[in-house]
């Protein structure tokens, strides 16, 4: 009789307050009688939605109208919702609950707080792998700054559908037109988007040598250009898994400088080469917040091919996966490995890129890159959420009065290995094992903002402080 109180105590909590909805922790969830009883939702109800469509809101819902669900299943189905819409980055926050529950039927409610959709902000980046290379190595250089402006329109339709116009000029120029529209159909599964990038620069890493990237330079003209076509098709069922079918084709051109300097840089002393590219690429993210997840899994899976003849002949498979575990008092632990194989062995050197380029690095080795045709990393972590901050704006908004902000500390540890057939005589890195480890504070903000502050240290007994801004895939 105790706990039948309980039950219903909850659920009368839970039908009158729908901020009550979101901050119970559900003790009896699985209990029989949650689980026999049955209700039947009726409608779905959307707030605050005043450029996204509804139905893009009511895509990310795990509930189907006219259809029954246990008690149980209802308040599971509640919290997943509500992790699908945070995790489309389309709102600075989302609440999901049920309403006028009458009988055996109710309707679902959802409130949405839209994030800003247009960005036409100044560009200003350093040129080089990350912040860390650019200060330790060429001391914050202006010349190595690249500058412009980039317009970044997302939800362009309401459909979710991004635009992206790149204007950089600098120590690299370069001009992009992207735009991608999920759902383009009714059935709110398939959708395509295009990609043009043309890039010319006068300096450009030509070789590595000891780990490092080995720069030339020409004041005088551009030693290397890039054009890239390309179309995409995606396909996702659901919320869960999502499938990416892409063909492009590319052109590359260097400088005979950079050829006579390195002679497998293109493969065979050639400036020039011209390629189809296949990519397909398969990803599972069941976490609760992609951008910084504490709990679920990720799996990525990736097939790559370049070119049809000798010239380009390039077939890679890659896999990246993640397991996060939430733990009592906020504690989480998460381990995540990447694992890539690309076949022929014998590669020219613009190929072999692996590690220490974009977020394929291990914590430690900022300074460092590893490049080869086989291998991987492990990162393994535990963090503790240790404080919470709202900074008050002053803004009369309901989406921006407050600006939220949460604090991690974490240890870590990560190893790694990469295999090269031709080039580890002078690069002391490869083919043998690397492990880092080190200490750290991430700080996590609206608009997926993930800053890392990490103390790390190495196996060539370095150590340092390293900044990261992280990069969403989404």
């Amino acid at each position: 009789m105790r706990i039948l109180r309980k039950l219903f105590s909850l659920l009368f909590i839970l039908n009158c307050s729908l901020q009550a909805q979101e901050n119970i922790v559900i003790e009896h969830q699985d209990h029989p009688v949650l689980k026999e009883s049955h209700v039947i939702v009726r409608n779905f109800i959307v707030q605050g939605n005043k450029k996204t469509k509804s139905y893009i809101v009511t895509r990310e819902l795990v509930f189907q109208k006219n259809a029954p669900y246990s008690i149980s299943n209802l308040l599971a189905g509640i919290q997943t919702s509500r992790q699908n819409l945070m995790n489309t980055a389309l709102f600075v926050d989302a609440s999901v609950g049920f309403t006028n529950w009458y009988n055996d039927s109710l309707d679902i409610f959802i409130d949405v707080k839209e994030r800003f959709y247009y960005f036409p902000l100044p560009y200003l980046k350093p040129a080089d792998r990350n912040w860390n290379v650019w200060l330790n190595d060429y001391a914050l250089d202006p010349n190595r700054v690249n500058y412009g402006l980039k317009f970044l329109g997302k939800n362009i339709t309401g459909r979710n559908d991004r635009l992206n116009i790149w204007l950089i000029n600098g120590y690299t120029q370069r001009a992009t037109l992207k735009y991608y529209n999920p759902f383009s159909d009714n059935s709110l599964r398939h959708g395509w988007g295009f990609d043009l990038t043309y890039s010319r620069s006068r300096e450009m890493n030509l070789n590595t040598i000891d780990n490092k990237q080995v720069f030339y330079k020409d004041a005088e003209k551009f030693i290397r250009k890039q054009v890239y076509v390309g179309g995409v098709y995606s396909f996702r069922k659901g919320s869960i898994a999502r499938h990416y079918l892409k063909l492009g084709y590319q052109i590359e051109s260097i400088a005979d400088t950079i050829a006579a300097l390195n002679k497998n840089y293109l493969g065979s002393a050639q400036t020039r080469v011209a390629y189809p590219e296949l990519r397909y690429t398969f990803q599972y993210f069941d976490v609760n917040y992609i951008p910084y997840p504490t709990k679920g899994t990720t799996v990525e899976f990736e097939f790559l091919r370049r070119g049809i003849n000798n010239k380009v002949d390039l077939t890679q498979v890659s896999v990246q996966a993640g397991k996060y575990f939430k733990l009592p008092h906020k504690f989480y632990l998460s381990s995540t490995a990447e694992a890539s194989i690309r076949v022929p062995f014998d590669q020219p050197y613009f190929n072999q890129f692996m590690l220490g380029y974009n977020d394929s690095y291990l914590r430690g080795l900022e300074y460092f890159v590893v490049d080869g045709v086989a291998g991987g990393f492990m990162r393994n972590t535990v963090g503790k959420e240790f404080m919470t901050y709202r900074l008050k704006t002053g803004v009369r908004s309901k989406t921006y009065a407050n600006i939220p902000f949460r604090f991690y500390l974490k240890a870590y540890g990560d190893v790694g290995y990469v295999y090269s057939k031709n080039n580890h005589h002078v690069n002391l890195l490869n083919n043998k094992m690397m492990y880092t480890g080190g200490i750290g504070l991430d700080i996590i903000s609206i608009y997926d903002i993930v800053l890392r502050i990490e103390y790390s240290f190495n196996q060539l007994n370095q150590n340092g402080i390293f900044v990261h801004k992280a990069d969403v895939k989404n």
